[in-house]
């Protein structure tokens, strides 16, 4: 009865590791499908912003939220295109510095619509969820395997 009762919460957290993956891959669709089935190419950073604004929801701090952005530079067929996108502070960290190059993905049909390739770039739901994706799968999946096999017996 206790090896069902482990197999049970394994298999809820095996659940609950593939769900964070399906929304992982939903987040980054577009710029996944992108990098593997389209066009890819460098870009150079050209611009490093920080917008101080605030928004009407911040009401109870005092402190001016900051939002860190690139501007990345790439050419297709010698067409300039720019994306901007939010850095998410690692700009502020030094580690992107403007001049440096940076692996842009893009559908043939559509080159305007690139996306930055970089893990430090990805929405911070998806860089959240990473690390608990990593987790579930290498410290659940060979116990749940071991208790798999085990009740099988």
């Amino acid at each position: 009865m206790q090896q069902r009762n482990k197999l049970k919460e394994l298999s809820i957290s095996m659940l609950i590791g593939l769900l964070c993956l399906l929304v992982f891959a939903a987040l980054s669709y577009n710029a996944i499908s992108a990098y593997l089935f389209g066009q890819s190419t460098y870009g150079e950073i050209v611009e490093y912003t920080v917008a101080r604004d605030r928004p009407s929801y911040y009401t109870a701090s005092d402190r001016t939220p900051e939002r860190h952005e690139i501007l990345v530079e790439y050419a297709v067929n010698d067409q300039p295109y720019w994306i901007l996108v939010n850095s998410h502070a690692y700009s502020a960290m030094g580690m992107l510095n403007t001049g440096e190059k940076m692996l842009v993905s893009y559908a043939k049909e559509y080159p305007e619509h690139g996306y930055v390739m970089s893990y430090m770039l990805f929405s911070v739901s998806a860089s959240i969820l990473a690390p608990f994706i990593l987790l579930i799968f290498l410290v659940v999946t060979p116990q749940w395997l071991y208790h798999l096999r085990k009740s099988a017996r």
